[in-house]
């Protein structure tokens, strides 16, 4: 599947497409420092950061230096024009993270693991910017909560995407597992995505999700088409949850 973030125009639009209210953010944040002891973080690597939507609320939160390690340049160049010029950010694949040995006491990833060409070799690159003991944070969705996600019924190509690419909890375990950590937490967080189904509907017209990107647009203006009259169905001003899991593991010590 081609990556469908190193599109400058997709990364022009991610944010709003993506966009997670201030408060969903806070309830990410509190779960992780639940798990993750503030005292013991110095410095964090939001892998795959994206636009940086996490990069500068990990800062806030853990009162540390963040980096952000994000593939695609376009993406990048968007969290240099909102946040500014500075060292913060560095292009760089997850199976090749351009920071030295136990640089980082906590990694950070946000819906990148499904999207690893090589999972086992990114795992290992984790571990070798992980200072002993350090934290790995996963959040990413699961193949269990793909039928949870309303929008995802009306696009029939994009669910084989994500059937195919999301792992279980249990796979995404056991693959952490290999490289020398061992599992902290795992919860599943129901998160606020929208304020409301029109709210709901204008995010995914703006068709931010990767699969989404990836289907022809054949495909996605008749599920849009679908959706839409779902949506015009559903109450008003009811608020939009999805869930998304947490998963939190620590290095081994030698």
């Amino acid at each position: 599947m081609k990556n469908a973030y190193r599109d400058a125009g997709t990364a022009s639009r991610y944010d709003s497409a993506r966009n997670l209210p201030s408060k969903t953010i806070a309830v990410w944040l509190e779960a992780l420092k639940s798990y993750v002891p503030q005292q013991e973080i110095g410095k964090i690597l939001d892998l795959g950061c994206g636009t940086g939507r996490f990069t500068s609320a990990l800062s806030k939160a853990f009162q540390c230096s963040v980096v952000g390690v994000e593939p695609s340049s376009a993406m990048l160049n968007v969290a240099l024009s909102q946040n500014g010029s500075n060292d913060r950010w560095k292009q760089g694949e997850a199976e090749n993270i351009p920071l030295r040995n136990e640089a980082v006491d906590l990694v950070f990833m946000s819906q990148v693991f499904h999207h690893l060409t090589e999972p086992q070799k990114a795992l290992r690159e984790i571990n070798r910017v992980l200072r002993a003991e350090g934290y790995l944070a996963i959040r990413n969705g699961t193949r269990k909560h793909n039928k949870e996600l309303d929008w995802l019924r009306f696009f029939p190509e994009a669910l084989n995407i994500e059937e195919r690419r999301m792992p279980s909890r249990l796979e995404l375990i056991e693959s952490v597992n290999e490289q020398s950590f061992f599992p902290i937490a795992q919860l599943t967080i129901y998160q606020l995505f929208a304020n409301s189904y029109e709210e709901y509907f204008e995010k995914i017209t703006q068709r931010g999700l990767s699969s989404l990107i990836t289907i022809n647009d054949e495909a996605f203006q008749l599920g849009l088409q679908k959706f839409q009259a779902w949506v015009s169905e559903q109450p008003r001003e009811c608020e939009v949850y999805e869930p998304v899991d947490l998963f939190i593991f620590q290095k081994k010590s030698l």
